[in-house]
């Protein structure tokens, strides 16, 4: 079992590490990450490990930002000193939520937890059981606003979603614009994220809307779409290695 620890505090991590030697010395902690920023990074140049144990808090950000950025499909253990975040722990692949001080049966049990998962589910197809566990219905329509009506338009019908001002608007495929009441943080967890992208703060945008990539400096991309949006769109380089991987399945 491959295991990637997150957290900041050096004598939190050199302790799991031991707990983990103690518990099975054949679990390999292939890394240990200590910021929001290192994540992207690591999650970005290296392969997904088999489990990931990770506090919360870390100095940058929470660690949901990783998750919630890379959509990460690995199991999560949660380590923290807070039970304030539990409920959103679980919109993630927690399998377990353990509060600091973590004690040696405390982990035991969580790991045991996942072999137990993982063996019960077709002889150790973990990414089956993810599959089942996660699997959801992504929205199809939208009730968009048009003068004094209200239209229904189908989620293929979507060439991007964009906030301006404060307001968010739907843009079709030939260009027409209509107003949403949703923020574009609620439509990302409702829309399918094999069809549509958080580029950015300012835009989410449908496969079918990319036209053409070009390298923009410093490993950024800047994307051109159909129909053109009036400012570039640019993903950042922290972004653009995910970016890629996702237009390339």
């Amino acid at each position: 079992m491959k295991v990637v620890i997150i957290e900041d505090e050096a004598p939190a991590y050199r302790r799991l590490i031991k707990l983990i030697n103690g518990y099975d010395s054949s679990v390999e902690v292939v890394g240990v990450i200590q910021s929001v920023k290192e994540g992207l990074e690591w999650f970005n140049r290296n392969d997904l490990p088999d489990l990931i144990l990770s506090d919360i808090q870390l100095a940058d950000d929470l660690s949901f930002t990783i998750f919630k950025e890379l959509k990460i499909t690995v199991p999560i253990i949660f380590i923290t000193a807070y039970d304030e975040y539990a409920i959103n722990a679980f919109k993630f692949y927690s399998i377990d939520y353990l509060l600091k001080p973590i004690c040696a049966d405390d982990l035991k049990a969580g790991l045991d937890k996942y072999k137990s998962i993982h063996l019960q589910q077709n002889h150790g197809n973990f990414d089956e059981l993810i599959k089942k566990l996660t699997e959801k219905t992504y929205r199809e329509r939208f009730l968009v606003y048009h003068s004094d009506s209200l239209i229904p338009l189908q989620s293929s019908e979507v060439a991007y979603f964009t906030s301006e001002d404060g307001t968010t608007l739907l843009v079709t495929h030939d260009g027409k614009k209509y107003f949403l009441t949703e923020a574009l943080d609620a439509l990302e967890n409702e829309i399918d994220p094999r069809m549509f992208y958080r580029a950015n703060r300012q835009f989410i945008l449908s496969l079918q809307s990319i036209h053409k990539i070009h390298n923009y400096g410093q490993q950024k991309l800047k994307v051109v779409i159909k129909p053109d949006a009036a400012e570039g769109i640019i993903i950042s380089k922290l972004k653009a290695t995910q970016f890629k991987k996702w237009l390339n399945k």
